[in-house]
């Protein structure tokens, strides 16, 4: 009779072995693939032949004259040189002599980048829709 009960004592304490080596190793490959996932995603961002580019986050991707004259008002030496409906602004600009006359403050304004070889931004082109 003793036979019996130390069989069974041995089976249960194998099983709960095996599943607690199932379990540990579920754990290990999980951790594994998100740290995984991790390593891409900051080598991705550490790419340098990658260039991140103005994405608008919300909206239809227009921005309006006020954000365009902000823009501009902020242009410093070394910026890209900034077209709105055709007149150019260039690096360095004066703020005190500025004035933005010829940008309508209400409307909508559509972004085109314009890039060199390298991914420079070389001039943005704000133009009325």
């Amino acid at each position: 009779m003793e036979h019996a009960p130390r069989t069974m004592l041995e089976m249960s304490v194998a099983c709960l072995l095996f599943l607690m080596a199932a379990a540990s190793g579920l754990m290990l490959f999980q951790t594994g693939a998100a740290l995984n996932a991790t390593a891409y995603v900051s080598g991705k961002s550490l790419e340098r032949n990658m260039q991140m580019t103005f994405s608008p986050l919300a909206g239809d991707g227009t921005v309006s004259g006020a954000e365009v004259a902000q823009s501009i008002a902020r242009l410093e030496t070394g910026d890209a040189e900034i077209v709105v409906d055709g007149v150019r602004y260039v690096p360095p600009l004066d703020r005190d002599q500025f004035i933005p006359a010829g940008i309508r403050l209400n409307t909508r304004y559509t972004v085109v980048n314009e890039r060199d070889v390298s991914g420079r931004l070389l001039r943005l082109i704000f133009v009325s829709s």
